[in-house]
């Protein structure tokens, strides 16, 4: 077995140019939306990255490149210089990692490494824009950002085509100092709930270990659930539904508008639609469902512009604490050991 080079994230220079231009090229050809059609002539590519390295030169960007020995698999990109009124922004932008590259982590430590590259410059909120296609958005609403909605027919894919955009944000901790909650912070407090009542599956009903909260815009749990298929001889008794049922009635309103529904498995397609008819809206999951899951992995029917609603999605909050408990309770049903 061949021994993998550890992935080195720094700041490129003009010296890196030829590769830069060399993934600019690769990421267009494979349709990827960063401003270029195909085919993208090389002294195009050379150009915009002249331009950007001479950006980063006076300060008003920072271009950081990912290698794996002398090979740069991955570039993103942080502009500092914004608007007068804008001193605590900073843009995400041109984000690439090499198709060879994909799924080994490359992207989301570009991300972490452009994030505490804002902190350094004292920046508290980050934007970005990205097409609207299952991997892009999934990847970001992973990471922690989220959505500000979508634009349609923004932009011309390089191979052809109008697509939407969406528009993501994030909030940071910029001060350096003491630790001021955050979004995230409050997000694993209720899914902490939420995996309280996935035990109580197991428990009280030996059920799935799935559970779900309610909360209203005024930080209120006003439902709760857990999976009670079984118990209740009811197909629908997802632990999102239950939930939503008892938030309707403490509301007295068929609607949970500005309601974020927390659960600890992605919602199937049934939940997923009864969300969007109650208009919740965000939801906030922790594992991930690479069989069912309707909120990026399978399917994206709560972002789907079809809707005459969409909701807003987090993912991998307590993933792994919540993919363990399902993990162990499968286990144990075939006499296995709990991991």
């Amino acid at each position: 077995m061949t021994d993998v080079p550890p992935l080195r994230i720094a700041p490129v220079s003009d010296a890196d140019r030829d590769a830069l231009s060399a993934l600019l090229i690769e990421t267009v050809a494979a349709n990827g939306s960063v401003g270029f059609m195909h085919p993208l002539p090389i002294a195009d590519a050379d150009a915009f990255w002249s331009q950007a390295l001479a950006s980063a030169q006076r300060g008003e960007r920072v271009i950081l490149g990912a290698w794996r020995g002398d090979r740069l698999v991955g570039t993103g990109t942080l502009v500092v210089a914004m608007a007068p009124s804008q001193p605590h922004r900073a843009e995400l932008t041109k984000v690439m990692t090499a198709e060879s590259a994909r799924g080994s982590g490359v992207g989301a430590a570009l991300i972490a490494a452009l994030e505490q590259v804002a902190r350094g410059h004292d920046k508290s909120l980050l934007t970005l824009d990205a097409a609207v296609i299952e991997g892009a958005t999934v990847f970001y609403r992973r990471l922690g950002y989220r959505s500000a909605g979508d634009i349609p027919d923004y932009a011309y894919k390089p191979l052809g085509g109008l697509g939407a955009t969406r528009v993501f944000w994030k909030s940071l901790d910029a001060s350096g100092g003491a630790r001021v909650a955050s979004p995230r912070d409050e997000d694993e407090r209720w899914m902490r709930r939420a995996l309280e009542l996935a035990e109580r599956a197991v428990i009280e009903d030996d059920e799935i270990p799935v559970g779900a909260i309610v909360v209203s815009p005024d930080g209120q749990v006003i439902g709760e659930g857990w999976n009670r298929n079984i118990a209740e001889h009811d197909p629908s008794a997802h632990a999102e539904i239950v939930a939503m049922r008892r938030a309707g009635q403490a509301l007295g309103n068929h609607r949970l508008v500005g309601c974020t529904l927390y659960v600890t498995l992605e919602p199937c397609a049934m939940c997923a639609m009864a969300m969007i008819h109650a208009r919740v809206a965000r939801v906030v999951h922790g594992a991930s469902d690479p069989k069912t899951g309707a909120a990026g992995s399978v399917f994206d029917l709560l972002a789907d512009p079809r809707h005459n609603h969409r909701v807003e999605v987090t993912g991998g909050v307590l993933a792994d604490e919540a993919g363990t408990r399902l993990t162990n309770y499968f286990r144990g049903k075939r006499g296995k050991p709990p991991l």
